[in-house]
């Protein structure tokens, strides 16, 4: 199965505070954020503004990863629609925080596998990194995403995946 291409609905942010003096010849570090709900764009969003403070520059890319909803019909009427502007929305929210932060920031949405679709979309953008938040101690909902870390950083072809927590202390998945 592959993912939809994320770059039809690219938005780019560019310049949102970033510090002009970002040479040619200084490489940018870019960072592949997968957020599914509000709440993970600040462990991704903490980590980059951490390596922003010790001199690195970096370009956050924020995916939203939706399921496929097109199979024998799951998706009943404005399904699909409601579940866009859900999607939009919250990446106008995640997009919000970077731009208060002044991070260099792009948006992308795409549907499909979401492990599949998160290593595909850093192999075509080019991503350093692909951060993911860490789990919480004793955290149910967390423990799936742990294996969601696990398998990316197992199937990586490109990336570093790495876990940050709400600090933005960025660490290697744990095996």
């Amino acid at each position: 199965m592959q993912a939809a291409p994320p770059h039809p609905q690219r938005q780019d942010h560019a310049d949102h505070g970033v510090p002009a003096h970002a040479g040619a010849a200084q490489q940018t570090l870019l960072l592949l954020v997968p957020i599914k709900r509000m709440e993970d764009i600040i462990f991704g969003a903490r980590y980059a503004r951490r390596l922003q403070e010790w001199g690195i520059s970096v370009k956050v890319n924020l995916l939203h990863v939706t399921p496929v909803m097109a199979r024998a019909g799951v998706a009943g009427p404005g399904d699909s629609s409601k579940s866009e502007a859900a999607a939009a929305q919250l990446m106008q929210e995640a997009g919000l925080y970077l731009s208060r932060s002044h991070l260099e920031f792009s948006t992308f949405i795409s549907s499909g596998d979401v492990a599949f679709t998160i290593l595909d979309t850093a192999e075509l953008l080019g991503c350093h990194e692909v951060i993911l938040p860490a789990p919480k101690p004793r955290s149910w909902p967390r423990r799936f995403s742990g294996d969601l870390a696990r398998k990316l950083a197992r199937d990586s072809r490109s990336a570093i995946v790495l876990q940050a927590n709400q600090d933005g202390v960025g660490g290697p998945v744990p095996v």
